[in-house]
Formats: structure tokens, C-alpha cells, sequence
């Protein structure tokens, strides 16, 4: 009879040290921005797939939408712990109360080109022309207009039609519009069907120091819940530093979920993983943020006196702590130093 009842609490403790596969997952509703994503938004999906959220006890559904001013519209109606975004709507979110902080990003540098037609050879010349654009105060528009700033043109100078980041391909081959922001593969997909079109610049030799995305959570939520942050960023973390060391895992789940051509996927993970474009560490230098901040203000998003601090924007603890759970920093490539 003893014999029977320390076997009962001995397998009872095994029972609790060891639940059943589901009873201890902590259930995380994740907003990714694209759909179906480009290459760059894939950190989350590589995480998922390669069970780096089940590692640390959270079981994700991915929700998706056409791009980040709706992911950022849907973390501050509710309904979603985590989403990504480019870092423009999160800094106007911030700005303007949205009470969303910064936990993250899935690629700090842009990694995008303005595809101009092939009679456009110059940023002059965009003057009257068609930009196709997601809508005013997302991530294409803000950046065409930080585009056209250099050459002394603003948004009164062009005409704005409304696509979405899938239909600008389509966009710019049917002559829809004469020239619109692009993520690397789909630059790659539309020269390959339209040989004329031309890179009138690449965003990251133009605007180097410009965040491109981040990972932002409800205020009031990471508050509450921090730890469930910190392991949701030591995930992603891991996903990215996976990603530099497996090109052909990586490149296959980019395919599932992208829908790629497979020689257009691997080129283009060729040049962000040059260019260093998914952070191993932090991503989220404070001169970086806060130049992007100010580049807010001069293109006209924000005013100077919305500007949010560093501090106000990016919840530093908890990127940090993700960092120290998978090991530390790490350095010894040009990419990342």
C-alpha cells in the first residue's frame, strides 16, 4: 500500500515537471505585416517552423495583413500581444498616445528600392508622375516622400494611387504607376518580366541610418506580462541568428510561406543576409531610432514637439534580457559589430 502510494505522488511529480505537450503553452496572437510576406518578413515564420516559440513554452498564431499601418491599427484596437511594423507608423503611434512600445525588430536597415519606368532617369522626373503607394503615412509613402525631398520634390508634385504591396509588381508592369518602393524580391520579379524598368535608387546606400521595422506590443499588456516578451524576443533572436547559419532550410520555409520563385528567394537571401539585414542582437541602435525619429519630423509625419524619446518608444529591459537568454551578444562579423 506504501509501496502504491509513492508511485501515485512519484509519477504525480513527473506529471507536474513534465505536463502533457499544450497544457503550459502560453497562446500568443503574432500580426505580420504582408501578405503573402516578402523574404525580409519571414523571421517569425522561420521561428514558428523551427520551434523556436514551442521551445520556450508559446504556441503562435500568425496573423497577417497588407502591410504595417494596419498591424499597427490592430495592436492598438486589441486583439493582437505582438506585431510587426515598419518603424514609421510605430514612431506616429507613439507619438500620438497609441501606447505600443518597441520590443524588437525583424530587419533594422531597409532593404527596399524605388523601381521607377524606364523613361525616369532621374528623382526630377518624378514630378507628375503616378507612385503607387499603400496609403499616406504608411511605409512607401513615407519613404517616396523621403525620396523626393532630395531633390526638392514633396507629394504635391506626384500623384498617389492607392496599391498594395502585392499589386506593386502588377502595378508598375501594366503602367498603373510609373514607380513605387519595392522589397528586393519583388524588384527582382518585376526587372525579370520587364527588363526596362530601372533601380532609381537602393534605400539602404540613400538612407542608411532609416529603421525599417520593428516588433511593437500593447503598452498595458507587456506591463502585465514581461517574461512572455522577453521569450517571444529570445525566439525571434534565435530565428534570425538561424537564418545566417542554414541558407537552404531558410531559404525553403521562405518559399512555403512567400510563394517565391526558388532563384528569386535565394538571391534575395543573398543580399539581405550581406547586408546584415536581420539583427542577430538588438537592431535597435539609439542613434538609428532617434535620426529616424527626427527624419519624421522633417518629411512632416510628426511634429517636433510629438517626438517620442528613445526611452518612450523602445522598452530597452526586455531587449536586453531576450539578448542575455540566448547567450549574449554576439560579435566577430562586419555585419553585426
Amino acid at each position: 500500500m506504501k509501496k502504491a502510494f509513492l508511485g501515485m505522488m512519484l509519477a504525480c511529480a513527473l506529471l507536474w515537471i513534465a505536463p502533457a505537450d499544450g497544457q503550459t503553452k502560453r497562446k500568443v496572437v503574432f500580426g505580420v505585416p504582408v501578405t503573402p510576406p516578402n523574404v525580409v518578413h519571414i523571421p517569425p515564420y522561420i521561428a514558428k517552423d523551427m520551434g523556436f516559440f514551442a521551445e520556450y513554452g508559446i504556441e503562435v498564431e500568425l496573423v497577417t495583413f497588407e502591410g504595417g499601418t494596419q498591424t499597427l491599427r490592430g495592436s492598438v484596437a486589441g486583439g493582437l500581444d505582438i506585431t510587426g511594423t515598419s518603424a514609421d507608423p510605430a514612431i506616429v503611434g507613439a507619438a500620438r498616445g497609441a501606447g505600443t512600445k518597441v520590443v524588437g525588430t525583424y530587419s533594422h536597415k531597409l532593404s527596399q528600392s524605388m523601381l521607377v519606368q524606364g523613361d525616369i532617369k532621374t528623382c526630377k522626373e518624378l514630378k507628375g508622375r503616378k507612385i503607387g503607394i499603400q496609403e499616406v503615412g504608411a511605409f512607401s509613402e513615407v519613404l517616396s516622400r523621403a525620396v523626393m525631398s532630395t531633390c526638392g520634390l514633396t507629394q504635391k508634385d506626384v500623384q498617389y494611387v492607392n496599391v498594395s504591396t502585392k499589386g506593386r509588381v502588377s502595378g508598375l508592369l501594366t503602367g498603373q504607376i510609373d514607380t513605387a518602393i519595392l522589397h528586393v524580391d519583388q524588384a527582382l520579379v518585376a526587372k525579370k518580366k520587364k527588363p526596362d524598368l530601372n533601380i532609381l535608387v537602393n534605400l539602404w546606400e540613400t538612407l542608411p541610418k532609416w529603421l525599417y521595422a520593428v516588433y511593437i506590443a500593447p503598452g498595458n499588456q507587456l506591463a502585465e506580462n514581461r517574461q512572455l516578451y522577453v521569450d517571444l524576443e529570445a525566439a525571434l533572436i534565435k530565428a534570425n541568428r538561424f537564418m545566417y547559419k542554414d541558407k537552404a532550410k531558410t531559404v525553403e520555409i521562405a518559399i512555403k510561406y512567400t510563394k517565391g520563385d526558388q532563384q528569386v528567394v535565394s538571391q534575395t537571401y543573398d543580399i539581405l543576409a550581406n547586408a546584415g539585414a536581420w539583427p542577430v542582437n538588438d537592431g535597435l541602435p539609439k542613434e538609428m531610432v532617434e535620426w529616424t525619429i527626427n527624419r519624421q519630423v522633417e518629411v512632416g509625419t510628426i511634429k517636433a514637439a510629438e517626438k517620442p524619446s528613445y526611452d518612450k518608444l523602445v522598452e530597452v529591459s526586455v531587449i536586453d534580457a531576450a539578448i542575455k537568454k540566448v547567450g549574449g551578444r554576439l560579435t566577430g562579423d562586419k555585419r553585426w559589430d
